[in-house]
């Protein structure tokens, strides 16, 4: 039984397999075109291509970086003149709180020619008194 099969198999294995006939048609097959070589597409305007957008590339990061270092400059010098700004800010509010002081305000006045006032008088209008210490400053 053995052998049988083998030589079953052998001869299935051998034996070139052809299609089914296909039934026919009131149509005319198709004429089979005749098989072109192919050829490769070139390759060199793909390489350009590639070397193109890869310099490009290049480019556009250099001067990116360019942009943002002259960036950081400015941002670094925008920051000095603010502190410098601010220190002075500091400057004028401490000389604006002298100038504001009692004593300053005292020495200033006295500097014009000015006196403190003297003791207030109230005049009584019922009655036409003045009335409160009169040291002569009013006369």
């Amino acid at each position: 039984m053995e052998t049988s099969t083998r030589e079953h198999t052998e001869t299935a294995r051998s034996r070139p397999r052809t299609a089914a006939p296909r039934p026919r048609t009131g149509r005319a097959p198709a004429p089979r075109r005749a098989a072109r070589p192919r050829t490769s597409a070139p390759r060199l305007p793909f390489v350009l291509l590639i070397l193109g957008l890869l310099g490009g590339a290049m480019v556009t990061l250099l001067m990116l970086h360019a942009v943002l270092a002259e960036d950081t400059f400015e941002i670094a010098r925008l920051q000095q003149e603010n502190r410098e700004l601010s220190q002075q800010e500091q400057a004028l509010r401490e000389q604006v709180m002298r100038a504001e002081s009692p004593e300053a305000i005292a020495d200033a006045a006295e500097e014009l020619g000015m006196r403190p006032g003297a003791e207030p008088q109230f005049l009584d209008l019922d009655s036409g008194r003045i009335t409160g210490k009169s040291d002569g400053a009013g006369e």
